[in-house]
């Protein structure tokens, strides 16, 4: 299964690329968030950065190659274990071989220069690491083209069971075509986003700064026709939230003017809004950032503001929507399948979506709890 998401800037679409048989590429939640490879690299890191980019289009990469442009860069960066990733790299077992695209990516981001390593994960970093780790094998033995072990082992795994559904394996075991087990994957990989969209949306409620779902109401009803974009809904709520219901557009940074122009282009900032809504595009972190500080305030990111708490929640619901608008761009397609195709056999998309959101919020609410429990 494919698809063509946007992920809130102009450029070819791309499809949805996996890391192993259920998740996707760690690439994908990169782009999400906002950040692009060159600006992260800059030009000092050029050939690092042709390598990842070549990565990311499935092109082969030679080990050779791979020596003579990591290491000095994990090195530069300070990254512990750097020696250990250029030994591997030389074909020897160390304590980084069996690392995977998440892990790396997860380590990466939660890395501190504090000492501590490995460093400490979030809960959804450290799931989602683990599923990593029990996809290993059956991704092995998919690769060699073993599929009824792949089955076996995904069927076998306490990590995988809460994905899994009966139909689904069985539908896997039967599948006779490359489309039939890529349907299939898709269909887990549905719910396991779903899964780590609650675990975020509960971590709200564990640090104590909500008292119930705090991205629900950015899912649009899949029931209905037209499907609403996740973008409409953030921005009907950032409008309720702000109390600038019709007049929002005033508070669009205009990043292309100079700071100190006074002249405000309403009819093009309208525009602006009215095509963010619509779906195409999303605001960039900049025009974010703009944005909520003229609304809550130029220092509102700062913990002790008075404004902060509303500078927060607002960033992490536009987070969360383009995590969600990901996902819908996804099932909107399901949707329209002329069989059922909602995991767990749900009737509908939309049934599935609610009871499973529903559960997933459950299950992770008290582990979030826990981790933000004041002792």
């Amino acid at each position: 299964m494919s698809t063509t998401p946007s992920f809130g800037r102009q450029g070819h679409p791309r499809k949805i690329q996996f890391s192993d048989f259920f998740l996707v590429s760690p690439m994908i939640d990169f782009e999400l968030s906002g950040l692009s490879m060159s600006a992260t690299m800059g030009d000092e890191y050029r050939e690092v950065l042709a390598l990842f980019r070549d990565l990311g289009r499935r092109r082969p990469i030679s080990i050779k190659r791979a020596q003579a442009v990591l290491p000095g860069f994990l090195a530069d960066t300070g990254f512990p274990w750097a020696t250990e990733f250029e030994r591997a790299l030389g074909g020897e077992v160390t304590a980084c071989s069996d690392f995977g695209h998440w892990q790396i990516y997860f380590y990466a981001q939660a890395y501190a220069k504090d000492g501590q390593w490995p460093p400490k994960l979030s809960v959804l970093g450290q799931h989602l690491i683990e599923l990593e780790l029990a996809l290993k094998a059956p991704t092995e033995a998919w690769a060699e083209g073993d599929v009824p072990r792949c089955v076996d082992l995904l069927e076998a795994s306490p990590m995988l069971k809460n994905y899994l559904w009966p139909a689904l394996i069985a539908n896997l075991r039967r599948a006779s075509t490359v489309g039939e087990v890529t349907t299939a994957r898709g269909l887990v990989m549905c719910e396991i986003w779903l899964s780590l969209l609650a675990c975020e949306d509960a971590r709200i409620q564990g640090e104590g700064r909500a008292e119930a779902s705090t991205f629900d109401d950015l899912f649009p009803n899949f029931a209905q026709e037209p499907v609403k974009s996740p973008n409409a809904l953030f921005f009907e709520w950032l409008e309720r939230y702000s109390n600038t219901q019709g007049n929002l557009a005033w508070k669009i940074p205009q990043l292309s003017k100079p700071a100190t122009s006074k002249d405000v282009d309403l009819a093009s900032l309208s525009r602006q809004l009215r095509r963010w809504k619509s779906g195409d595009g999303f605001p960039s972190n900049d025009a974010l950032d703009g944005l909520f500080r003229n609304l809550y305030g130029d220092k509102a990111d700062k913990p002790n503001h008075p404004g902060h708490e509303k500078w927060l929640l607002s960033q992490m619901k536009a987070a969360a929507t383009k995590r969600i608008a990901f996902l819908a761009s996804i099932l909107v397609r399901l949707n329209r399948l002329n069989e059922p195709a909602a995991p767990f056999g749900y009737p509908s998309i939309q049934d599935w979506r609610e009871s499973r959101y529903r559960h997933w919020y459950r299950h992770w609410l008290p582990i979030q709890a826990e981790q933000f429990k004041v002792v």
